[in-house]
C-alpha cells in the first residue's frame, strides 16, 4: 500500500478545513435566519371534532380552534378562516373570525344533505392549518335516558306520562308530570299520580299530597291522565279515564297543586271509544280534546280513528268529529297532542297499533295547523329497544317544545318482558327542533309488518293487560 506524501496530506487537510468552514457558515446563517423569522403559528382543534348529526342539521356543539406561538402563548387578533370541503353545501358561521384573548376562534357548522364524512379546512394568519371532521348519520341515534319515579305502590313501574308547565311563581317548581303506576300490568294500581320538578329529568311527589290523587270505585279502574295549566283561572287540571263498560272522562282541578276538587264527569261513551284523551287549551273559550276510538273491540280492533271534541270551558264538550290522522305503518293508539304556539301548529305523538293487536313497537310524530288535518312523518320518532326500559314496547308518550331555547323534551313510556310479565317504565330525551324534524323526516323506516321477528315470540297485549 502506498503512503501519500507530505504535500498530498497537507492539501487534503486544507480542503477538509475549508469544507468544515463552509458548513459551519451555512449552519450559522440558518440559525440567524431562524432568529430573524418568527416560527409558524400552531393551530389546534380545541373542541368539536368528530361530531355526529343528521344530514341537513347543525352539529350539536360549535367547532373551537386555538392558535398559539411556538412557546404556547396565545396569538390574539389573528384571522381564522373556515372552508368546507369542495363539492358540499355545508354552511359555516361565521366564515372567518379573529382569535380572542385566549387565542381561540369558534364557528357553528351545519351539514348539507349528504350522508357520510364531512371536513373543514381551517386556515389562520401566518399559514397554520388544521382539519375538522364530522359525520352525517343517515338515521339518528336517540339519547334515551331512564326516568325513575317513586310510585305509591313501591314498584317504580309507571306508564302514560303527561307534562305541563306552571308559572315560576306558582307554588314552587315550574314543571308538573302525571303518570299512573302499572306494576306487571296490574290495572288496580293504574291511578293518576302527580309529580313536581325543577328540571325535566328529576321528579318528586309534591309536598303536601299523597298519591294517587284519585282511586277507582265499584270494580272500575282509572287510566290515561292528562295535565294542563289554565292561566286565566290560575289552576292545574288533570283529566283521566274511568273504565267500566263505559269510558268516562273525569276532571279534577287545583289552585295550589295540593288541594284538589271533587271529580267532575265531562264525557262518556261506550268502552274503547274514548282512549287516551289529550286536552289543549288555547284560550279561556277554546278547548280541544283528541282521543282514539277503537270501537267496541279495543286492542283487537282492525283499525282506529282519532276524534276531536271542542269546548268553551273544558267541562262541556261537543260531539266528536273524525280527524284525518292516519299512519303509514298502522293505526294511531294512545295519542298526545300539544299546541306549539311559537310555530302555530299542533304536534302529536302516538304509538302505532297493528290490526288485531295493541303491542306497539314504534312512536310516530305528526303536525297539524287546525287539529283535524294531519301530516304524519315517514320515519318513527322512536322504535322499541331504544333503551332497556323500552326494550319490547314503546307506548304512550308526551312532548314539549321550548321555543326560546329550541329544545324539544320527550317523555316516553314502554315495557320489557321479564320473568313472565311486562314491566313498565318511563324514559326521557332532549333534542333540538332541527334534529327532531330531521329524524322523523328521514327515509321511511322498515314497515311494522316487515320487521324482523323476535327470536322468542312475546305475548300480545290485550284489553285486560294493556294500559
Amino acid at each position: 500500500m502506498s503512503i501519500p506524501d507530505r504535500g498530498t496530506r497537507t492539501r487534503a487537510l486544507a480542503l477538509r478545513t475549508l469544507l468544515l468552514g463552509v458548513i459551519g457558515a451555512q449552519l450559522l446563517a440558518a440559525a440567524c435566519s431562524n432568529d430573524l423569522e418568527p416560527a409558524r403559528p400552531l393551530l389546534a382543534i380545541a373542541a368539536g371534532d368528530g361530531q355526529h348529526a343528521l344530514p341537513g342539521t347543525e352539529l350539536p356543539e360549535p367547532i373551537v380552534v386555538a392558535l398559539h406561538d411556538a412557546s404556547q402563548r396565545p396569538l390574539v387578533g389573528m384571522r381564522v378562516t373556515w372552508t368546507p370541503q369542495p363539492g358540499t353545501a355545508d354552511v359555516i358561521a361565521p366564515v372567518s373570525d379573529v382569535t380572542d384573548a385566549n387565542g381561540d376562534a369558534s364557528a357553528h357548522w351545519r351539514l348539507d344533505a349528504t350522508p357520510g364524512t364531512h371536513t373543514i379546512l381551517v386556515t389562520a394568519d401566518g399559514g397554520a392549518t388544521a382539519r375538522v371532521s364530522a359525520f352525517a348519520d343517515t338515521h339518528p341515534e336517540s339519547q334515551v335516558t331512564p326516568l325513575p319515579l317513586v310510585t305509591y305502590d313501591g314498584s317504580g313501574q309507571a306508564v302514560h306520562p303527561d307534562f305541563a308547565r306552571v308559572p315560576a311563581a306558582w307554588n314552587g317548581d315550574p314543571f308538573r308530570l302525571v303518570a299512573t303506576p302499572y306494576p306487571g300490568g296490574n290495572a288496580s294500581y293504574e291511578n293518576p299520580s302527580l309529580y313536581t320538578g325543577s328540571t325535566v329529568a328529576a321528579w318528586a311527589v309534591p309536598t303536601g299530597i299523597q298519591n294517587p290523587l284519585e282511586q277507582p270505585q265499584g270494580g272500575s279502574y282509572l287510566s290515561d291522565p292528562d295535565v294542563l295549566y289554565d292561566p286565566d283561572l290560575g289552576e292545574l287540571r288533570i283529566y283521566y279515564r274511568r273504565v267500566t263498560s263505559q269510558n268516562e272522562i273525569w276532571m279534577i282541578r287545583s289552585s295550589d297543586g295540593v288541594k284538589w276538587s271533587l271529580p267532575v264527569l265531562t264525557v262518556r261513551a261506550t268502552n274503547h271509544m274514548i282512549i287516551s284523551p289529550t286536552i289543549v287549551r288555547r284560550s279561556s273559550t277554546d278547548w280541544s280534546m283528541w282521543s282514539v276510538n277503537a270501537g267496541i273491540i279495543g286492542c283487537g280492533a282492525s283499525s282506529t280513528t282519532v276524534e276531536l271534541r271542542r269546548s268553551a270551558d273544558g267541562v262541556a264538550w261537543s260531539d266528536p268529529v273524525k280527524t284525518a290522522l292516519k299512519d303509514p305503518d298502522g293505526w294511531p293508539w294512545h295519542i298526545d297532542v300539544e299546541w306549539i304556539a311559537s310555530r302555530s301548529e299542533y304536534w302529536a305523538v302516538y304509538p302505532v297499533k297493528q290490526s288485531g293487536s295493541c303491542t306497539t313497537d314504534r312512536l310516530r310524530f305528526a303536525t297539524s295547523a287546525d287539529g283535524v288535518h294531519w301530516a304524519s312523518y315517514p320515519s318513527p320518532l322512536l322504535m322499541k329497544g331504544a333503551s332497556d326500559e323500552l326494550r319490547d314496547i314503546v307506548y304512550r308518550s308526551t312532548i314539549d317544545f321550548d321555543g326560546t331555547s329550541g329544545v324539544v323534551s320527550i317523555w316516553y313510556s314502554g315495557a320489557k318482558y321479564d320473568g313472565g310479565t311486562y314491566n313498565w317504565h318511563l324514559a326521557w330525551e332532549q333534542t333540538s327542533v332541527d334534529a327532531l324534524f330531521a329524524r322523523v323526516g328521514a327515509a321511511a323506516h322498515v314497515a311494522a309488518g316487515a320487521a324482523t321477528p323476535d327470536a322468542t315470540k312475546l305475548p300480545e297485549l290485550t284489553n285486560e293487560t294493556a294500559p
